[in-house]
């Protein structure tokens, strides 16, 4: 397969090749389409966070003080937001 690609991403991966992170162009975008598809898996995580640091973010969370469910931040968000924008 050959790809053309933009100048500034053929630049970040040489950069990332020239700092020993990988070792070759192809291991860069091997990395990349690898993050993509996870990326795009429902519920995946993100490729820097380990599973178990979201059990323990949650559980710091849930220790923290008050709670809060999804429809109440949302809605909060919301008027924040319908206010910002009438001013």
């Amino acid at each position: 397969m050959t790809l053309n690609l933009p100048a500034e991403v053929e630049a970040m991966i040489t950069d990332r090749v020239r700092c020993g992170r990988y070792a070759s162009p192809e291991d860069v975008v091997a990395a990349a389409v690898r993050a993509l598809r996870d990326a795009e898996l429902p519920g995946s995580l993100p490729a820097d966070v380990d599973p178990g640091e979201w059990d323990a973010l949650l559980a710091a969370g849930e220790r923290g003080g008050t709670t809060f469910d999804g429809q109440s931040v949302l809605a909060v968000l919301r008027a924040l937001r319908r206010e910002a924008a009438v001013k």
